[in-house]
């Protein structure tokens, strides 16, 4: 886990596993605009470039379709009935990674919890019903 308190709002699991989130990412606000740029910062390069992303619109007050990241302007989109709370990034390989989206109202603790999932503890589980986190009762907001 990183230790700054700014990278401490973000946890990456490096092994990828399609029944899990690949990041956990706790922004400090809900516009998805002002958020952005945050997320793409603390992605790690080796992980891949970020070329598109898809956001869960319950979770942000703005539905932007492109954000500028300061590089680059990026393209943004939704699916008006997702509410998922995760975040799909596009990499330039075509992969896909799915970020786990903690509420900017949690409190420090249960973002903890849920940031332990990113890493690798075992707090979260998906759900193959129906493609959502399942979150531990704990870690709920």
């Amino acid at each position: 886990m990183a230790t700054n308190l700014h990278a401490a709002r973000f946890s990456y699991r490096p092994q990828h596993a399609a029944r899990h989130p690949d990041a956990v990412w706790w922004p400090r606000n809900r516009s998805f605009a002002d958020q952005l740029p945050d997320l793409v910062a603390l992605w790690p390069a080796a992980a891949g470039h970020i070329s598109r992303v898809l956001y869960s619109p319950p979770d942000w007050n703005d539905h932007p379709y492109q954000v500028d990241v300061g590089d680059r302007i990026m393209k943004t989109g939704c699916f008006p009935r997702d509410d998922t709370h995760l975040v799909t990034l596009t990499l330039a390989s075509g992969d896909h990674r799915a970020v786990l989206v903690v509420s900017p109202d949690a409190t420090p603790s249960q973002a903890r919890v849920l940031l332990g999932s990113g890493a690798g503890e075992d707090h979260s589980e998906w759900d193959s019903e129906g493609g959502h986190i399942e979150v531990a009762p704990e870690a709920r907001p």
